[in-house]
């Protein structure tokens, strides 16, 4: 047999696994004592399966936006079922023609999906229900589409921002104040939050540290985004050429370095490896470990969960100076009408509902802000997150970003995160003459690192963009344009 044929044996057993595991709901799953309300409309009602992917309280948030709308109509009702891996899945499903009616994703899930035909395109369905772009905040709306089409719409946005520990900044106010900085406000530029951070620091007798002001490989997901906080970016948008070496870009990774040179690079391991997970009482902001963390909107609800008591700020992400702000990287969770679904019609009611009503259920509950340029007014009453205005005006903010579209997005991030990794690790000292001390030595290892930060990014430049043109060369010889 060849390796094509057992590629696709392997393909078919995936596909029945997906439905071995991920079952539709059927009529006879009525359960008397959870759905005793909907005993006389069940049999008569339209099912659909929604596979989404939260977990913990947010899940429950999603139950909860499934359950108003089940209450609030006869016709149809929606089995919320919780599904890990649940791109692969939906993609996987929607191969073998058994695909759910609404799949819930992440926002880079759209190209991809788009391209394998796994997503019906919804801009005619919206044109006839009156959804207009701009009803939604620009950029989420973005992330949606893909050669000029939306192939899914927002549910849960995302920005995000600088979380500072007030009880850091109080009990070192003193030493805040001599070092010219004033403890009660955060940092508003890069320089001023690694002065910040060297104040906060703390370490024990052998150098160890205690805790880190500031600790960029905290909590690690937005390392591919720090160029953007230097003036930086990573795709040309006029001519769709990558730019991971962008000069910016450069800047960010040999400053995120010098944490690494300045602290001893096994020494802040040592230090990580003893945090605990993100949902937990020993998270590493949470329990006091980091002064300043770079977080999501979803953050002040975890704090809540985990210590309530905890006294923080939030604030705008810093940019470097002379760098326009505030800024913040923009994503979202995103819900789709799979290709092939049983119900597409019952399907786009539910999505539509979440558009006008549901969202604003989903994202009080989640503690997030909604992807609209309008919420209504009861939205900010009693809203769980304190914070939550900031993010709102963040994922306004002019210069507030996306990651440009491309048929390579995830592949180019995840190699940029690679890239900050070499440069988090890089041995800087194999690289200097011998005998620099001081000042000397650090002009010449904040030289080298800036030239192996070029030329790193230089090279996911280079082979990014080789992969982007073979790419976009088969989807030409297809028919299809460039996005």
């Amino acid at each position: 047999m060849r390796a094509v044929h057992w590629g696709l044996v392997a393909l078919a057993a995936a596909v029945a696994l997906v439905a071995w595991f991920e079952p539709r709901p059927a009529l006879e799953d009525f359960d008397p004592a959870r759905h005793a309300a909907f005993k006389d409309t069940w049999n008569k009602r339209v099912h659909l399966a929604y596979w989404e992917k939260w977990g913990s309280f947010e899940a429950e948030a999603c139950q909860k936006m499934c359950d108003a709308f089940n209450e609030g109509q006869q016709e149809i009702f929606v089995h919320y079922i919780r599904t890990s891996q649940v791109d692969r899945k939906s993609m996987l499903a929607a191969i073998g023609r058994s695909p759910p009616d609404v799949a819930g994703l992440w926002n880079f899930n759209v190209i991809p999906f788009a391209e394998g035909g796994a997503l019906e395109p919804l801009d005619g369905l919206m044109a006839r229900s009156g959804l207009t772009r701009d009803y939604y905040i620009d950029n989420y709306l973005k992330l949606c589409e893909y050669e000029g089409r939306i192939y899914a719409l927002p549910t849960a946005p995302m920005s995000m921002a600088l979380f500072w520990n007030k009880e850091h900044f109080r009990r070192r106010a003193a030493d805040l104040l001599a070092a010219g900085l004033d403890p009660a406000r955060p940092p508003r530029t890069i320089e001023e939050l690694d002065r910040y951070a060297e104040v906060l620091n703390e370490f024990q007798a052998d150098g160890s540290p205690r805790i880190m002001g500031y600790l960029p490989t905290e909590p690690g997901w937005y390392n591919h985004s720090y160029g953007f906080f230097f003036g930086g970016r990573l795709v040309d948008e006029r001519t769709g050429r990558l730019t991971a070496d962008d000069p910016a870009n450069v800047r960010a990774f040999a400053w995120a370095k010098k944490y690494a040179e300045r602290y001893g690079r096994e020494k802040l391991l040592q230090f990580r490896s003893g945090f605990g997970t993100f949902d937990s009482p020993y998270n590493a902001f949470i329990e006091g470990r980091v002064s300043m963390e770079m977080q999501g909107v979803w953050f002040p609800m975890f704090i809540r969960r985990h210590r309530p008591q905890m006294e923080y700020g939030v604030a705008p992400f810093p940019c470097a100076e002379g760098v326009p702000g505030p800024r913040s990287l923009l994503e979202a969770d995103v819900i789709g009408l799979p290709r092939g679904c049983p119900h597409p019609e019952e399907a786009w009611k539910f999505i539509l509902w979440t558009q006008r009503e549901g969202l604003a259920i989903l994202c009080r509950l989640q503690g997030k802000h909604l992807p609209f340029r309008r919420p209504p007014p009861w939205f900010h009453e009693g809203h769980p997150n304190p914070q939550i205005e900031i993010f709102e005006q963040l994922a306004m903010a002019p210069e507030s970003f996306i990651i440009p579209a491309t048929r390579v997005q995830l592949e180019y991030r995840d190699m940029v995160i690679r890239a900050f990794e070499h440069m988090w690790n890089w041995p800087v000292e194999r690289h200097l003459p011998g005998g620099l001390k001081g000042r000397e030595r650090e002009r010449a290892a904040e030289e080298a690192c800036l030239r192996e930060a070029a030329e790193e990014l230089g090279r996911v430049r280079e082979s990014m963009q080789s992969q982007l043109d073979a790419v976009d060369r088969r989807a030409a010889a297809a028919g299809r344009a460039a996005p």
